[in-house]
């Protein structure tokens, strides 16, 4: 059987160039394709997010982070307010939200911490 894995997601944005602005802000990021009101392509670790200019509309975005402090430090040092700081949930992971222009929320999880077994 063929292993399936998410190799990215498109998002339809309203401002592609304040949405790109957003993204090379972003540490650990780099735009590869860059079409001006149309369409841009951002690498973000392996995987890729591509940006094209429609409506607006929403999308919950799950990324891994090998150190989430660390990242949660870098992404306000470089001007971006999350919503919050890292917090654990009672099904255990620990994660922080940024939204992007368009409200987008951007879910960063630490990668190297595991939700506890079911117990029931």
């Amino acid at each position: 059987m063929a292993q399936v894995s998410l190799a990215g997601l498109t998002l339809h944005v309203a401002d592609l160039e304040r949405s790109v602005e957003f993204y090379r802000r972003l540490p650990g990021t780099e735009v590869h394709v860059y079409q001006a009101g149309l369409f841009a392509m951002v690498t973000i670790g392996a995987g890729r997010i591509g940006l094209l200019q429609r409506a607006a509309g929403k999308f919950h975005v799950e990324l891994e982070v090998d150190d989430l402090d660390a990242y949660y430090e870098e992404v306000r040092q470089a001007g971006i307010a999350p919503k919050g700081p890292p917090v654990r949930h009672p099904w255990g992971e620990r994660d922080f939200v940024v939204l992007d222009p368009d409200g987008f929320a951007l879910e960063f999880e630490a990668a190297d911490e595991e939700a506890p077994a079911d117990q029931g």
